[in-house]
């Protein structure tokens, strides 16, 4: 398989978001945070972009700022409520990857972890309106499985329904995909290149030269809870601070018992 490498003239960083609420779970933002820190975006040196965007400033390598992408994985309706105003104030882009098959139901698909509060998510009324306003919509899959452990057929599926019912509800191209859990192999990550143009991770880390286009890294929104931090996005200081939160996190993960 052929791995799409950038090589950045600038900085980039995509922030992934997943509920906007104040159950303090490692899934959710304050809306108060959360407006705050648009407002501090607004204030910096930096383009405010989709991660499309980013993608194609990137492989020309003609970026003239440092760059940030919004997202939010799962579709939570509470960013109907609570993002959409705020993005509209600021008109700033973002991308919503959707599970197909929970939109206007719950987020109870069966591989969903112990602990995380089952919560209502958009209904594809309030997915078109959000279209209209210039939100991008991108893949989450069907189901949110672990797509690693499920035959080829059954992956491929989870992909491509996603991206066909998405398409058919707004009415414009679906190209962008992210990995549920993050969890993606070479097999995997081939059957995203066929049928997007771009897939994130779920890896802490900034956009760097060499990264993968099928495996774009992202700012977990649950390392950034203190608005003021993003003041600092593109410092020295912030890029160690990321980089413990790595190493952290990769050690937890190899912990017995962890998910």
């Amino acid at each position: 398989m052929k791995t799409v490498k950038i090589n950045p003239s600038q900085p980039a960083a995509i922030l992934a978001y997943h509920s906007l609420d104040d159950s303090g779970s490692v899934l959710s933002t304050s809306p108060r945070i959360f407006a705050e820190q648009m407002r501090i975006l607004s204030e910096l040196d930096a383009d405010i972009v989709s991660i499309n965007e980013i993608s194609k400033r990137m492989i020309r390598a003609d970026a003239s700022k440092p760059m940030i992408a919004i997202t939010f994985d799962d579709g939570f309706r509470n960013i109907h409520e609570h993002a959409l105003p705020v993005l509209q104030r600021y008109r700033f882009p973002a991308t919503v990857f959707l599970v197909t098959d929970y939109c206007g139901g719950m987020n109870s698909w069966p591989s969903q972890p112990l602990g995380i509060p089952y919560q209502a998510l958009l209904d594809w009324n309030q997915i078109k309106e959000m279209s209209r306003a210039g939100i991008e919509f991108g893949s989450h899959t069907r189901t949110h499985r672990h797509l690693t452990t499920i035959p080829n057929r059954e992956a491929e599926e989870e992909l491509v329904s996603s991206k066909r019912d998405i398409e058919d509800a707004i009415g414009r191209p679906v190209d962008t995909f992210a990995y549920p859990y993050g969890s993606y192999d070479d097999r995997v990550k081939e059957l995203a290149r066929m049928h997007f143009m771009l897939a994130c991770s779920t890896s802490l880390d900034f956009v760097h030269s060499g990264s993968d286009l099928f495996a774009l890294e992202r700012l977990d929104m649950y390392y950034l809870r203190r608005a003021g931090l993003l003041r600092h996005l593109f410092s020295p200081a912030f890029g160690s601070y990321i980089h413990l939160r790595r190493r952290m996190r990769g050690l937890k993960e190899r912990m017995p018992g962890c998910l």
